[in-house]
């Protein structure tokens, strides 16, 4: 592997020129330690410390002596104020010549002609190098010291009033990084070398400035990113970046489940052309925040697998390759020939049942992927958008949901004199103050023929998980599907659209079997979320995938993660202990959207699940659709 340079250990700079910071009553506390080590050591009367005698035939052992902790002086609050605006003067002087020497060197790096681009000589480069690496010290000790205990809030309020930490990525990190990936490969040596200097300071700082923990782990993951992607020749060092970077991608994850950005750069790293890779492109596009710049880069993962390529045919399975075919045909509105030719080939033909069969158990985690990429598609992946605004009816209708239990929330809160018991509600991102009544008919019509398209497949593999009654492998994707339905029968002007096409009939087939077996917990009748009877509870690895969507907003209990402290290398893994939670739960939901009394309902006295007859009402009609009767 190759070894990474490591920075110097005393990441002292010499300070730019400044008379704030040069006069003789101001205080720097990064030479207080320094010289108060000094003189403890220089005390006069005392031996050599090294405890030899001028006569060495004389020898005598020296005893071991204990030094004394170095003596230091309290900071005032006004020490501390000149201090952090030395630090700020210095630091925007190295920020704006790094802006300059950045723009300059990648205005040459891109140029064209080759007679014109100029190459760098090694003291060129270290001299960059240097002047980024200042720029990343002074940053590191303005954050200490608006940091400081003895700081106040003011103080502390500087670094996020200035954007210190997005400054500090941008001009310290970022554009030099562009820099020498646009001088690849000469730059190689001095890429892996500055990488090394960043992520070292990023990770002190991840330790030592906990306001921004955040930041910091998304910085890391970024930087862990980068190198991976230089590491063209070790293939088992790319592997090691790669698990590093995903390693801080999911814990910014978990503590932003909302943030769309994260699911790309996780969707980046994913292997390509599979289940996973289709699922978190549109996990970004699809959540609470998402991000738009994923519908760029979910094209490299359609394009190759629609225009037939056989370098992206080989790398993933024929039932992966044909479902992110009709993604992608649906998606990009092509071709939706081939979107049906498709969803014919998985759900009425033998693909998908044939697939799940051959992976056995790894479908457990391919058909969470599956379940919500199909569930984003009824979303229309969120692609009809105007001025930041969704189009779509599914998105305006959760939306819509969401701010009225939001309203209902904050109403028996207000309304309650005693707050004990009640959890603080976790503050939501602005929703969209568009309503389904302020689309235009031409807007109604698109988002109602993408939707019916989207149905066909969503439920089309519900339908063929549930007919596979007893196979475990398919309970977390029945699971998923559950769960969005015990959130979608709450949202009448969504539900309406789809109800005719979801399996009712094999549903309450498979909750029945699930039932029989062996008796069934009370918690499963309960109208609250289905918890052990002793201590806090483990989520089920498909609960880590489903958080962030929009229309899974409320459905965990507060701290359901937090609380259960599970490793990050744990959370996929499929243990024995999690049959009997999975079933619970899965009962759990079918009984819950029994209560509406609309679809399936259930028999206490022999624990039987069956189809309403408005359920039968609509199979009826779907069958007379699909044969052409009126």
């Amino acid at each position: 592997m190759k070894s990474l340079q490591k920075p110097p250990s005393d990441p002292k700079v010499e300070p730019t020129e400044n008379k704030d910071r040069e006069a003789p009553d101001s205080f720097n506390p990064r030479s207080l330690v320094i010289r108060g080590y000094a003189s403890s050591l220089e005390q006069p009367g005392q031996d050599s410390p090294l405890g030899y005698l001028s006569d060495q035939e004389n020898w005598i052992e020296p005893e071991p002596k204990i030094l004394l902790q170095p003596e230091t002086r309290p900071i005032s609050h006004d020490q501390l104020v000149v201090e952090v605006k030395g630090i700020y003067a210095g630091l925007v002087m190295v920020e704006a010549k790094c802006i300059d020497v950045d723009n300059k060197q990648s205005a040459a790096a891109q140029e064209r002609n080759p007679m014109h681009r100029t190459q760098l000589t090694l003291e060129q480069w270290q001299a960059l190098i240097a002047l980024h690496k200042t720029l990343l010290h002074e940053h590191h000790d303005f954050f200490l010291a608006s940091q400081h205990p003895s700081a106040d809030p003011a103080l502390n309020r500087l670094a996020a009033k200035y954007s210190m930490p997005a400054r500090m990525w941008r001009h310290g990190i970022y554009a030099f990084l562009e820099v020498l990936r646009h001088r690849l490969p000469e730059s190689l040596d001095h890429m892996l070398a500055f990488i090394s200097i960043a992520y070292s300071t990023i990770a002190l700082l991840y330790e030592t400035v906990p306001t921004f923990e955040d930041t910091w782990i998304e910085c890391l993951g970024n930087l862990s990113r980068y190198h991976m992607a230089i590491e063209d020749d070790d293939m088992r060092d790319r592997e090691v970046w790669s698990v590093v970077a995903r390693f801080w991608y999911d814990k910014a994850a978990d503590k932003n489940p909302n943030v769309g950005r994260l699911y790309h750069h996780l969707a980046i790293l994913a292997r390509p052309y599979t289940l996973q890779q289709l699922s978190l492109y549109l996990h970004a596009l699809t959540c609470m925040l998402p991000f738009e710049s994923a519908r760029g880069s979910i094209m490299t993962l359609f394009n190759p697998i629609l225009e037939g390529r056989e370098s992206a045919n080989r790398r993933s399975s024929s039932m992966e390759t044909m479902f992110i075919k009709a993604h992608g045909s649906l998606f990009t509105r092509r071709s939706l020939k081939d979107f049906f030719q498709c969803t014919r080939k998985l759900c009425d033909g033998a693909l998908l049942d044939n697939h799940i069969s051959c992976v056995t158990a790894e479908f457990k985690k391919q058909g969470v992927f599956a379940a919500l990429s199909n569930i984003a598609s009824l979303f229309e992946y969120d692609v009809l958008r105007a001025k930041d605004t969704s189009r779509s009816i599914f998105c305006l209708a959760f939306n819509e949901a969401i701010a009225r239990k939001s309203s209902e929330s904050q109403a028996i809160l207000e309304n309650t004199t005693n707050f004990r018991g009640f959890a603080e509600p976790s503050p939501q991102p602005p929703l969209s103050k568009l309503t389904l009544n302020d689309l235009k008919p031409q807007e109604v019509s698109s988002s109602l023929s993408t939707i019916t398209y989207a149905s066909s497949l969503t439920f089309g593999t519900l339908s063929v998980a549930l007919q596979r009654i007893g196979d475990k492998n398919v309970y977390p994707l029945v699971n998923t599907y559950l769960t969005f339905l015990h959130c979608l029968v709450d949202v009448k002007e969504a539900m309406q659209h789809v109800e005719m096409d979801i399996p009712w009939l094999e549903l309450a087939s498979f909750l029945t079997a699930l039932a029989k077996p062996e008796a069934v917990a009370s918690k499963v009748f309960s109208s609250g979320f289905p918890k052990p009877d002793q201590g806090v509870g483990r989520p089920l690895p498909e609960d880590f995938i489903m958080r962030g969507q929009v229309w899974i907003q409320g459905f965990f209990p507060i701290r359901w993660f937090e609380d259960a402290m599970v490793d990050d290398e744990e959370r996929t893994l499929e243990l024995p202990s999690m049959a009997a939670p999975r079933r619970e739960r899965i009962l759990w939901l079918g009984h819950n959207i029994t209560s509406h009394g609309q679809w399936i309902q259930y028999e206490s006295s022999t624990r039987n699940f069956s189809p309403t007859l408005h359920a039968r009402g609509l199979r009826k009609r779907e069958l007379e659709g699909t044969l052409g009767l009126n």
